[in-house]
């Protein structure tokens, strides 16, 4: 079954709203980004949990003692880098390393053969940020990467579109952040409905 996680959480009624939805982990933002959290808000919510939900660090460019003083912090899971941290740096981290790619075009991918990391997580290109865009790239540059590597579809995702990116892309995981939000904030309702969908999707 397709893993789900959701990202960008900030507060401990939705991490909690997205356990109890099924969610198989959450995102804390540590980089420049309106979700972003301070370390004790990571440790509320990670403190909050129920077991087996992965929490998952998300970071651009820091330092390799800044991310492991966070990962132990926080007992983190994996981290999750968006920066241009190369194959030695993610590699040196002892840690579980999930590499994000901006796609832009197909050779926004040739770089992945060089990572020696837990998973790719693929999101949109945007010159000016790191990810959230809530804009999705061409699925088709994804397919059949699966077979190769662990992917994580991310980028544009939304209840009303779920289905139709695990069809065609049949990824490892999906990572939602602004596509379950309203207004700004988390929506439990169609953080529920995203993960049905994706569950649902990924049993066909």
């Amino acid at each position: 079954m397709v893993r789900v996680k959701i990202c960008g959480i900030s507060e401990v009624e939705h991490a909690l709203a997205a356990a109890e939805a099924g969610a198989d982990a959450i995102g804390l933002v540590f980089a420049p980004s309106r979700r972003r959290v301070s370390l004790e808000q990571a440790q509320q919510i990670a403190a909050a949990l129920p077991p087996f939900i992965a929490k998952i660090g998300l970071f651009v460019d820091s330092d390799a003692e800044t991310v492991r003083h966070h990962a132990d912090a926080v007992r983190l899971d994996a981290v999750q880098l968006h920066g241009a941290e190369d194959p030695d740096f993610c590699a040196g981290l002892g840690l579980p390393v999930i590499k994000a790619i901006r796609v832009k075009d197909a050779s926004s991918l040739e770089a992945m053969g060089d990572y020696r990391v837990s998973g790719f997580l693929l999101d949109s290109f945007d010159p000016e940020v790191a990810g959230g865009t809530g804009r999705r790239f061409n699925w088709d540059l994804a397919a059949g990467l699966n077979g190769r590597y662990r992917i994580i579809l991310s980028g544009g995702l939304t209840p009303d579109n779920i289905a139709e990116a695990i069809a065609r892309v049949r990824p490892y995981g999906v990572d939602v952040s602004s596509g379950v939000e309203t207004d700004g904030r988390k929506d439990p309702a169609k953080i529920r409905e995203f993960v049905r969908r994706a569950h649902e999707t990924s049993k066909q």
